[in-house]
């Protein structure tokens, strides 16, 4: 690995996001990997990457009354270089202005010679001499994905609601570690573990099993190599909880990929029975393996299919995790919402009715269905509910939740659902039925 600075590591992040399209996390963690940094600095760039991708429309209307030749002439390299250093200039107070302009200079000169060092220098320095009264918020940005996912919010909840979880998606979450239940025979255990590793975590009483961590790199601690620690947040596993696998049963997990609720409900299973976890993506299905298999879990049955089409016996437990529009995740994915219209929320839902049709018919009577979703929406969760319960009335039938779910976040019968700013973990919706024909 090299020694660089976090600017710089950003500027070059936001370079490569540009070019392949990819996700902005998995871009990040692609260049971290690549480079000599210490915590704090990960964090700044993280801060920095995600800030400048949310804020990105206000960023370039600034910067095209300053930038001469227009921005999309720029020379390669040289746009994320000023969105970096106009982001520090205009919303961060921790980063003094002349060290903001002179590394994004240097690294100019680096990436276009003197020509392109002379215009970042300008451009900056006529930012300094006219500072705007307050940046333009990411989420009032007319016109931009955000605003419209806002206007959408304001709408469902009202302003205070909205501006909660708006200034919620602003804040860098902790990175969420489970223990694997089938190595492990107590939180205390595993506690010890991670701090012998020198990770410090919080506890989180509402959430067994799960700890939240800062300045950690999981995949560098030995328990996560041996398969004592894997990556999850604490809210994913309310879907699995609420399915309350058992040891010995037949179950399905649907939507499966990249793994993480595989995992925990064969651990719940204490990895007696049958468990198939189905999803469509070859790709995707490659890191449920490969997580299965780090984690001991090799007598796992992993399909890829499209879930729409799979066939099988009937099941004891079926889990469907269905593709949602991931607004209960977005603190964590700073370009979602950016690239994703509200309007799409209503395509989701269509494709999510197929599934969870699809899901119901592999239950066996007596069986129980869980729904879930990483979603926000009521038209991805409630209505969803609302419409399966007219189609399959007489045949399902909403049951209460086990004692073990947090009290907070109970809605109706057979419903739970986290609300991040209040929970401060993802959002996650889930809904358990019992077949009764």
């Amino acid at each position: 690995m090299k020694p660089t600075s976090a600017r710089r590591v950003a500027a070059d992040i936001l370079t490569d996001w540009a070019k392949t399209k990819g996700k902005i996390d998995e871009v990040r963690d692609r260049h971290l990997g690549k480079v000599e940094l210490d915590e704090r600095d990960r964090g700044l760039v993280t801060e920095i990457v995600y800030g400048v991708t949310r804020n990105q429309a206000a960023l370039h209307d600034e910067l095209a009354k300053r930038v001469n030749p227009p921005l999309n002439k720029l020379k390669p390299g040289l746009l994320p270089i000023l969105e970096v250093a106009l982001y520090q200039l205009r919303y961060l107070d921790r980063i003094p202005d002349h060290a903001a302009v002179n590394e994004a200079v240097d690294h100019a000169r680096f990436v276009a010679g003197n020509n392109g060092g002379g215009l970042v220098n300008a451009v900056l320095r006529s930012a300094i001499r006219q500072p705007q009264e307050r940046p333009v918020d990411a989420f009032t940005h007319k016109g931009t994905p955000l605003h419209r996912w806002r206007e959408r919010w304001r709408q469902q909840w009202g302003d205070e609601k909205t501006d909660t979880l708006v200034h919620f998606y602003k804040t860098v979450p902790p990175v969420g570690l489970r223990r694997n239940l089938l190595r492990t025979e107590s939180d205390e255990q595993w506690h010890e573990i991670l701090t012998a590793e020198g990770v410090e975590f919080e506890v989180l009483p509402d959430w067994p099993g799960s700890v939240y961590a800062r300045d950690v790199r999981p995949a560098e601690l030995p328990s996560f190599e041996q398969g004592v620690t894997t990556v999850q947040d604490p809210a994913p596993s309310l879907s699995v909880r609420v399915l309350d696998p058992r040891p010995g049963e037949r179950v399905l997990d649907m939507c499966c990929a990249p793994g993480g609720k595989t995992a925990l409900i064969w651990e719940l299973m204490r990895g007696e029975g049958t468990l198939i976890a189905v999803d469509k993506s070859m790709k995707r299905n490659k890191l449920t393996r490969e997580t299965l298999q780090r984690l001991g879990h090799d007598a796992v049955e992993v399909v890829t299919e499209d879930v729409v089409k799979y066939e099988a016996a009937a099941f004891d437990r079926v889990l469907i995790d269905v593709p949602c529009s991931g607004t209960g995740v977005a603190h964590r994915r700073a370009d979602l919402l950016v690239n994703h219209s509200p309007m799409q929320v209503d395509h989701m839902a269509k494709v999510q009715r197929q599934l969870l049709n699809r899901a119901a018919k592999l239950v066996k009577p007596g069986g129980v269905l869980v729904y879930s979703t990483c979603s926000l929406e009521p038209a991805e969760n409630e209505k969803r509910v609302s419409a399966f319960d007219k189609r399959f009335a007489g045949e399902f039938e909403r049951e209460d939740l086990l004692d073990s779910i947090p009290q907070a976040i109970r809605g109706e019968i057979g419903i739970a659902a986290t609300w991040p700013p209040r929970d401060k973990v993802d959002g996650a919706f889930v809904t358990r039925w019992r077949r009764t024909l």
